[in-house]
């Protein structure tokens, strides 16, 4: 059996989960539940639950601010709560469970077979860590990226992102200062990340590019951009009329 704790302030919500689980997830053992971060807190280190179910939008500190409280999170965690588009996205991108409300039976199912499959499997990730790292202290805006280099993760700040462009299995990123760095996730991923939280444009099938850091383009049928610390970039045909657009803006 799987430990775990719900956390939400609506005992409704709460209810609803714990009989979805209990239907549909009998691995799984729900060892408390809370309506408050602070009382959460408690609770997890108290008990070590594998698993916790996390709301987000909760009156006083947040379910953000609940695990910015921990030095470390040893515990999966499965957010369920009605998130916007840019939340959904982040979650995605950083590879985190999500659930929306009102709950689906069967993505239910699948994200806790997922969780279950990394705690039973004693795979370690620090999923969660970097992603409470990445967010805004203000706003709980996405405003870093964490990629591993060597033996580290580096927290890159999105506004210093020059260009991401996909090199057969990875991509390569490229700073104002210089720096390149990979990560193996999809170009799409960055694109749906970049695009939202910050001035980026999809260039090409392979290339994204900061609009902050263009420097000319060119205006003849092939249009390149020159581009801060990166060089040329060649912008597709079908892309061009959207970038020379937002470059007049």
């Amino acid at each position: 059996m799987i430990r775990a704790i719900v956390i939400d302030d609506e005992v409704h919500n709460r209810n609803v989960l714990k009989t979805l689980l209990s239907k549909y997830c009998p691995l799984i053992n729900v060892i408390a539940e809370c309506e408050k971060a602070i009382d959460a807190f408690d609770k997890i280190k108290e008990l070590e639950p594998q698993l916790i179910f996390l709301d987000i939008k909760m009156p006083g500190k947040s379910g953000f601010d609940l695990l910015k409280m921990f030095s470390r999170i040893d515990f999966e965690v499965i957010f369920v709560s009605a998130f916007n588009e840019y939340a959904i996205t982040a979650f995605e991108f950083n590879a985190l469970g999500y659930i929306l409300k009102p709950i689906d039976y069967s993505k239910l199912i699948i994200t806790v077979d997922k969780a279950i499959f990394k705690i039973t499997s004693n795979e370690k990730s620090n999923s969660v860590f970097h992603f409470i790292k990445t967010l805004d202290e203000k706003n709980d805006v996405i405003n870093k990226i964490s990629v591993h280099h060597n033996d580290k993760v580096i927290l890159l700040n999105i506004n210093y992102i020059v260009s991401v462009e996909a090199k057969g299995g990875t991509c390569e990123i490229k700073l104002d200062d210089g720096k390149n760095y990979y990560s193996s996730k999809e170009l799409k991923l960055f694109e749906e990340i970049l695009e939202k939280a910050g001035n980026f444009i999809r260039i090409s099938k392979s290339v994204i590019v900061n609009a902050d850091y263009i420097i000319s383009y060119s205006k003849g049928d092939i249009c390149n951009l020159e581009v801060q610390n990166s060089g040329f970039y060649e912008v597709s045909r079908r892309k061009k009329s959207e970038v020379i657009n937002r470059m007049k803006i």
